[in-house]
């Protein structure tokens, strides 16, 4: 399931309902993204797992059966082994019900400019660009590096002693993690004081084309930013979601599964042990019978000894009325 859950980003791509911005529209469009993700994941693993567990399966009622079945009679031992094979196989079936998993799920489709300030600093600093920047501009004023000091700067800027960066530095910095109002003028007033020193500086060509340049970034960046590119941001968005939410119940499916095999592999038992329990009866049932022939034939028994003990009396009287009236003496 790990490995799926990997591959999620390729299971998304291959979704293909058309996708529209619009609140409503976009909430059918999660609702059938939730359905293909779930139907696509239970799907691969059940390519992936059913016939190795089924064989696995297969395998133990096979060693339970032939262990059993050493136990009863011959008659008996054909009937057990009619259990196997299975008529249908075995088959594991996953409940992800990402509906539920993902219902928190909010997508940010705004458009943003990959080489904006804000972007930059957290693209290069990380989500906490913000907070650290202010954190530096509070307790080390003095250590904010200068363009001049920096290694991007002088690459673009030829390095002047007379001009003093530090002071708009510190409040572009301070100001950059500001969405409001006051955070833009704080920007606003901060770029001035920088683009005033590099008039100076530079010159006005170089920042006209440099503005410029960047102006056909922005625009082109914006003309690009399309349905289709709100839905390759959506769908970027909703895997690494999804990809958090699933790792989650990993362990969960897991015992779901292991709960399914131990349910198919007590049925078989419970199968094994209801011809055992069977044959039992049925011996317990011929055991009584022969009893009763057992005592029968006792009966008979005694009553044939008593029979013979009469038998041989009267053979000695008979004898002896012979010996006594019928043979003629000499």
């Amino acid at each position: 399931m790990s490995e799926e859950i990997r591959r999620l980003s390729v299971l998304v791509d291959e979704f293909s309902l058309p996708f529209h911005p619009e609140p409503l529209v976009l909430n059918v469009y999660k609702r059938e993204l939730h359905l293909h993700v779930e139907s696509g994941l239970g799907s691969n693993l059940r390519a992936r797992l059913s016939t190795a567990l089924a064989l696995n399966i297969e395998a133990s009622q096979r060693e339970m059966t032939e262990r059993m079945a050493s136990l009863l009679p011959k008659d008996t031992k054909q009937v057990s082994l009619s259990i196997l094979p299975r008529r249908e196989p075995f088959e594991i079936l996953y409940r992800l019900n990402c509906d539920n998993l993902c219902a928190d799920f909010q997508e940010d489709l705004e458009f943003r400019f990959s080489w904006g300030i804000t972007s930059l600093i957290q693209r290069f600093c990380g989500k906490n660009a913000n907070r650290i920047c202010l954190l530096n501009f509070k307790e080390k004023p003095g250590d904010l590096p200068t363009p001049t000091e920096s290694a991007d700067s002088s690459l673009m800027f030829p390095a002047s002693k007379s001009t003093d960066w530090s002071i708009p530095s510190k409040i572009a910095l301070a100001s950059i993690g500001s969405q409001g109002t006051m955070g833009g003028m704080l920007v606003a007033g901060a770029h001035t004081i920088v683009y005033s020193q590099m008039m100076k500086t530079i010159g006005w060509r170089v920042i006209a084309v440099t503005g410029a340049i960047y102006g056909l970034l922005y625009l082109y960046e914006r003309l690009t930013w399309t349905n289709k590119a709100k839905e390759r941001a959506f769908k970027e968005q909703y895997v690494a979601h999804a990809t958090k939410k699933l790792r989650l119940i990993v362990d969960l499916t897991s015992a779901n599964c292991s709960h399914q095999v131990q349910q198919e592999l007590s049925s078989t038992f419970a199968q094994l042990c209801h011809l055992v329990d069977g044959s039992t009866s049925e011996m317990d049932a011929r055991l009584k019978e022969l009893e009763k022939e057992i005592k029968a034939l006792e009966k008979a028994a005694n009553e044939a000894k008593v029979l013979r003990n009469k038998a041989n009396y009267l053979s000695k009287e008979l004898e002896m009325f012979d010996d006594t009236y019928l043979r003629i003496k000499d």
